[in-house]
């Protein structure tokens, strides 16, 4: 986030954005509706650096005022909204991307002339992920439009989304692919608690490095806001089982011996040997990699989701399940339940050895 800096007590440096990675710090120049200029490792009260500095604001673009009851002056309006302000950090990166690119083709285009024909030739050239994530940037846009005036009616909502062909995703372990990686990587292992760790809670990886102690309650419950939706999820931590799970004690257990058998103790679980917190992309290649050495080409995002199988086959229901693991979309959930479902119903209540005719 920009920000104003004291440099050495004398003169206020603004729009200074800070970025902290890989147990180092950057500093750029995120002047409003231009691109982020990179400035020199140096103290700020340095000759060089404040130098620098001013040849970036120097060279900046001027902001120019967009036209009033343009589109642009709305999609303005709504990036500095609380609607588009209090959402997740990666999700205001995404339609951000798709509101520049909308506010580049409409120029001085009057919002009161928007038409879903327009609307609709803007997401024809794009894939349609792309064109999902366009639409919903249109429609947050004009729905905050209509609010506030520049809309009489909202012309996304006559257009529909481009269907997405299925594919499968990240796809669970399988039962077989657990023990193997349980049986290869010992507990005492950065990898068996990278994955007891991500398998135990169904967490995404995003969230998962940042899962520390102090995120378990009194009730033994433990509880942590989700990057991607800013909806907290809630994992039985120390608490009694509901009974839906109680077979799972066995995957509890072998989390919490993980854990124990830490050289070093750290704000969150995952934490490097560094003390710093693991990032995203270390921890799916820290179970990838691991995985992929025993033959096993799953991701940690597929343990999620043998987390929110299991949790179906053991007879959890939709809202169970979504509480645990943080989904928001029941529809993904009912996958699940609906899986297991069908599997119930063809098998019989005592499992017997197959034998071969």
């Amino acid at each position: 986030m920009s920000r104003q800096v004291r440099a050495a007590g004398v003169v206020t440096l603004r729009h200074i954005q800070t970025i902290r990675k890989g147990g180092r710090t950057y500093l750029y120049l995120r002047l409003p509706g231009a691109e982020r200029v990179r400035l020199p490792d140096l103290p700020l009260d340095d000759p060089e650096f404040l130098a620098a500095y001013a040849q970036a604001i120097a060279s900046a673009p001027k902001p120019t005022r967009a036209k009033s009851g343009s589109i642009a002056l709305m999609i303005e309006g709504f990036l500095g909204s609380r609607d588009h302000l209090s959402r997740s950090e990666s999700y205001r990166r995404t339609i951000r991307r798709h509101a520049d690119a909308i506010k580049a083709q409409a120029e001085d285009a009057l919002a009161r002339d928007l038409r879903e024909q327009d609307v609709e030739a803007d997401l024809s050239p794009l894939c349609p992920n792309a064109a999902a994530d366009r639409l919903k940037a249109w429609r947050l846009i004009c729905k905050w439009g209509k609010i506030n005036g520049f809309l009489t009616r909202d012309p996304s909502l006559a257009v529909k989304r481009k269907p997405i062909p299925k594919t499968i995703g990240h796809p669970a372990w399988s039962d077989a692919e657990i023990d193997r990686f349980r049986a290869h990587w010992p507990v005492g292992s950065v990898q068996r608690l990278c994955f007891e760790m991500v398998f135990w809670t169904g967490a995404r990886i995003s969230d998962a490095v940042k899962i520390g102690p102090g995120m378990v309650g009194r009730d033994g419950v433990l509880q942590f806001t989700q990057k991607k939706t800013g909806e907290p999820a809630f994992v039985p931590w120390t608490c009694l089982l509901p009974a839906y799970a109680v077979r799972m004690e066995v995957d509890r257990k072998m989390l919490f011996a993980a854990l124990e058998a830490r050289a070093e103790r750290h704000m969150t679980f995952l934490a490097t040997a560094y003390g710093t917190t693991r990032s995203e992309k270390a921890l799916g290649h820290v179970i990838s990699n691991a995985a992929s050495k025993l033959g096993i080409e799953k991701s940690a995002h597929g343990l999620r989701k043998s987390r929110a199988k299991l949790l179906a086959e053991a007879g959890a229901t939709v809202h169970q399940i979504a509480a645990w693991t943080g989904h928001i979309a029941l529809e993904e959930v009912e996958h699940y339940t609906r899986e297991a479902s069908r599997r119930a119903a063809v098998r019989g209540e005592q499992k017997k050895k197959h034998v071969n005719p």
